[in-house]
């Protein structure tokens, strides 16, 4: 068609003032709705909180109930203790192996509800057997005090803002039928494993919220009916809380070389606790069950574990450390070894294939091993790895991945991490097998890596997981020019500074963490490792006269969470077996569970800034 008037695409109608004003009143009304339905949700959920309990009600709870238990006269609490009183019950819990034993809800007036709770667990003819089994105060009874300063709804209507109504470790739950009421501690809900695990999400390891469902069946049987009952005559409310504990976790620690070796070493004897003979490790340890958990077992992962023990050994003179890596290496030739594509071409198997990752991590492994100590088996092992990694390089430097071994052939796909990992391994191995061969390859990477893989609309201001990419670059500085690659780490962890968390910004006290937002909680293994990387780019970039003061401080400020977070000892009253879970790294501060890797990221973090602290020590700066 041709002619008319009407707009066409070549020519438009042109905007007119009325067009304008009608695009502004939908803005405006859009934030006004915005703000109301904030507004609303904000009022609706919004708990107005007593005061916190005073300073010496926790260390004076702990001994009346000690004091009770032992038969002694209950010392008289602090004025100001005598006198606070929540909005709520005051709950005490009796806890052995990890499990509550017994409990007692009190009334809003703390003095008088541990006083009655102390009479009531000196009673207790069970608690006095459990106590009787001991063999000493460490594996004893533990006792915890909850203290409610207020209630508000839980949010059950709407599907994903009822799993997100309730605030982990800061929020219990009640509920109440005919008159009857139940209480669910925050602690008790982390015992149970209900906090970060109602909705599971695409992202590996990432999932939020607590299931109102599950949290519904522990208080109907607190109040011994069925379920749907209670969810159709019942109400549920949640309530916030502060626990009182003898042994608070997380608590604040010390930031100095000293703390930083000492909860390194105790992560490395965590590891080597929990190894098998054959060299194994424990994937996953379940704190509250004591013991291994079945998981599907990960060689990344056991190989990563094994490069920070042989890092252990370096670096706080751990022979039993350089041990358990030798074993886990010995372990992975044994049954997980293969040849891919030759028999020069050495790879790690997981059933039909082979992949990077698992070549990588168990080669760099081997030649950390090997900067103590020759080890003919474990060099044999270190040279078959780093020619399969050459062997899978494509013309634009880029790595396969994967390797078929039934087809016999790469595929060429690539994950998250592995190009990292490999070129880091090639360039570590510079150390103890200089190869010309590694070095080339690994230059083509780092090419790669740095340069034409990450130059696209918009590359400055959205980044990957790139911990071993700039633990690489960092270990490339000796051996070729890494300016480019410099200048990407840095602002990497420039991006990383924007998203770490300030103190006050979460419920929780995870400053240094990243995240974003207070909804929820950040993840202890993914700040980390980007210390890992910091830690080498920071002495490289200072060495250059780089500005290294904000670096500085993010990074530390990782490292005071990681001293906070670690299990030393750990919220011991819902741990099976403290002593044995002493040195552990828990995903998040929800959660009690430690697999192998959190271990590893951590320690190997905490070990690489005490050597810069040793450095600066021994240079006087």
């Amino acid at each position: 068609m041709s002619g008319g008037v009407g707009a066409t695409a070549a020519n438009p109608r042109p905007t007119t003032e009325g067009d304008t004003l009608a695009l502004r009143r939908f803005v405006w009304g859009w934030l006004l709705l915005t703000a109301l339905c904030c507004l609303f949700v904000h009022q609706r959920a919004r708990i107005d909180r007593a005061p916190p309990p005073p300073e010496g009600a926790a260390p004076w709870a702990m001994a009346a109930l000690e004091a009770a238990r032992i038969g002694a006269t209950l010392p008289e609490p602090p004025a100001e203790v005598a006198s606070y009183r929540g909005r709520g019950p005051v709950i005490a819990l009796a806890w052995w192996k990890g499990r509550v034993q017994a409990r007692h809800v009190g009334g809003a007036d703390f003095a008088g509800s541990v006083r009655a709770a102390a009479k009531r667990f000196a009673s207790d003819e069970n608690l006095g057997r459990l106590q009787a089994l001991s063999t000493s105060s460490a594996d004893g009874l533990r006792y915890s005090i909850t203290v409610a300063r207020g209630q508000g709804p839980l949010l059950g209507s709407i599907p994903l803002l009822s799993s997100l109504s309730l605030v982990p470790l800061v929020e219990g739950v009640s509920a109440e039928l005919d008159g009857r009421r139940a209480h669910l501690t925050p602690d008790e809900i982390l015992a149970a494993g209900l906090y970060d695990a109602a909705v599971r999400t695409p992202i590996p390891d990432l999932s939020f919220g607590a299931d109102q469902k599950a949290l519904a069946a522990i208080l109907a049987r607190e109040l011994a009916v069925d379920t749907d009952l209670l969810l159709e005559r019942g109400s549920l409310r949640r309530f916030a809380a502060t626990t009182l504990l003898r042994e608070p976790y997380p608590r604040e620690q010390k930031l100095d070389r000293a703390a930083l070796e000492r909860a390194a070493r105790e992560g490395a004897e965590f590891l080597l606790r929990h190894q098998e003979s054959n060299g194994r490790y424990t994937y996953v340890y379940g704190g509250q069950q004591g013991s291994a958990l079945p998981r599907g077992y990960n060689m990344p992962r056991h190989a990563g574990t094994t490069y920070f023990l042989a890092q252990a050994h370096r670096l706080l003179d751990m022979p039993e450390a350089r041990e358990g890596a030798r074993r886990a290496l010995r372990w992975v030739r044994d049954e997980a070894g293969a040849r891919c594509g030759g028999p020069e071409l050495w790879c790690v198997r997981q059933r039909a294939i082979a992949d990077i990752g698992a070549a990588a991590l168990t080669a760099l492994a081997a030649s950390e091993v090997l900067t103590t100590g020759a080890d003919a088996a474990i060099a044999e092992q270190l040279q078959g790895l780093n020619a399969f990694i050459r062997s899978m390089q494509r013309e634009d430097g880029e790595l396969m991945h994967v390797y078929d071994l039934r087809a016999r052939k790469p595929i060429d796909v690539q994950k998250m991490y592995y190009s990292g990992e490999a070129a880091y391994a090639l360039l570590l191995s510079q150390r103890v097998a200089p190869d010309a061969r590694d070095l080339e390859t690994a230059k083509r990477l780092m090419g790669h890596l740095t340069g034409g893989a990450w130059g696209f609309f918009g590359s400055r201001y959205f980044y990957g997981e790139e911990h071993w990419t700039c633990q690489a670059a960092a270990s490339a500085a000796p051996h070729m020019d890494v300016d480019e690659a410099l200048a990407f780490c840095m602002r990497w962890l420039d991006f990383q500074r924007v998203l770490q968390y300030r103190p006050g910004q979460t419920p929780w006290p995870v400053a240094g963490a990243i995240g974003v937002g207070p909804v929820i909680l950040p993840r202890i293994t993914a700040v980390a490792s980007r210390v890992e990387a910091g830690a080498q780019i920071y002495r490289v970039a200072r060495d250059r006269g780089l500005p290294v003061g904000e670096l500085r401080r993010q990074l530390e400020a990782t490292l005071s969470l990681l001293l906070r977070m670690r299990w030393s000892p750990g919220p011991v009253h819902v741990l099976a077996d403290p002593a044995a879970a002493l040195g552990g790294f828990p995903a998040t501060q929800a959660s009690l569970e430690v697999r192998n890797d959190f271990v590893q990221h951590a320690g190997s973090a905490m070990l690489l800034w005490a050597e810069i602290l040793r450095e600066e020590e021994q240079q006087g700066r």
